[in-house]
């Protein structure tokens, strides 16, 4: 009979006959359930490193910002990322969505590029749009209450 269990998606299984704990996915072995833990974390966290250039997008779609992706989350939707841009001299990491991220490339660049002065055009349009329609002259209430109507019951 032999003890199963599983660590951070691993399976780890006890083998009675060699009192070893074994992990068939990664192939490796160890003396105690801890360090068979422990060597699992090891090679999880180095295989999730990365180092890739990137610019986040906010919720709005408005704002860009480069960004540095870290690690991989477990959940194969997430990466962590490192922004120094807002303050320079400190990092401050946080777990976005990887739909939040575009890839550091030059095409990807002009991409961007592109799609910022064309949010921006539409936005401009919708201020002139504004402007027109703000600038119609509105009925005034002379025009609708004569002088010698009663001041109430409406119109």
């Amino acid at each position: 009979m032999s003890i199963t269990t599983e660590h951070s998606g691993y399976q780890i299984v006890y083998g009675e006959a060699d009192n070893l704990w074994r992990c068939p996915q990664l192939g490796i072995s160890a003396a105690s359930l801890s360090r068979m833990r422990s060597e699992i974390d090891q090679i999880d966290g180095a295989s999730r490193q990365l180092n890739i250039p990137a610019f986040l997008l906010d919720h709005s779609g408005f704002s860009i910002t480069p960004v540095l992706v870290v690690r991989a989350d477990r959940d194969g939707e997430h990466v962590w990322v490192i922004n120094k841009v807002e303050d320079p001299r400190s990092e401050r990491r946080e777990k976005v969505s990887l739909q939040r991220l575009v890839e550091d490339t030059p095409e990807n660049r002009r991409l961007l590029l592109d799609w910022r002065d064309a949010s921006r055009a539409v936005y401009e349009e919708g201020q002139r749009v504004s402007q027109l329609r703000d600038s119609i002259p509105r009925m005034g209430r002379a025009r609708v209450a004569p002088d010698d109507a009663a001041p109430s019951g409406g119109i």
